[in-house]
């Protein structure tokens, strides 16, 4: 029960982190070497590109935008590793909405858990007009 809730404060503190859009807390809350792959499939490695990508998303699109996560499973693997399955609500300034589904790869190191692999996947297509012209503008497209 320990695990699960130190796994539950991290997407607390990622939650509060992105309401902040404070890029620097986000991404302390990932390994050093982690894994970043965001809503449109692009992948980022390392705690300085997460902080990067995501300090771009939150000057650009993502400004003034509220998320609100929950977990919907938590899937020990081990004592030392753990899936977080969650569901995102992302409203963005304009009021347009849509929902992502990042599931957390956790291991447990000798200073906490943190986060080693983060999969973003987009459920559906964006609900809102204003959403999908946000995603079309977002800064980091796959090729």
């Amino acid at each position: 029960m320990q695990d699960e809730q130190a796994l539950r404060d991290i997407v607390a503190r990622l939650e509060a982190a992105w309401n902040r859009s404070d890029a620097e807390a986000w991404a302390a809350e990932f390994a050093e070497d982690a894994d970043f792959i965001h809503v449109l499939g692009m992948h980022f490695t390392g705690r300085p590109a997460i902080v990067e990508g995501h300090r771009a998303i939150f000057d650009t699109i993502y400004k003034g935008s509220h998320y609100v996560a929950s977990i919907e499973k938590i899937r020990p693997l081990g004592t030392s590793a753990a899936l977080v399955f969650t569901l995102c609500a992302l409203t963005l300034a304009d009021g347009s909405t849509f929902e992502a589904r990042p599931t957390l790869a956790a291991e447990r190191t000798v200073s906490g858990w943190r986060i080693a692999a983060f999969q973003n996947t987009l459920v559906g297509q964006p609900p809102t007009q204003g959403a999908a012209a946000v995603l079309a503008r977002h800064p980091h497209q796959p090729n």
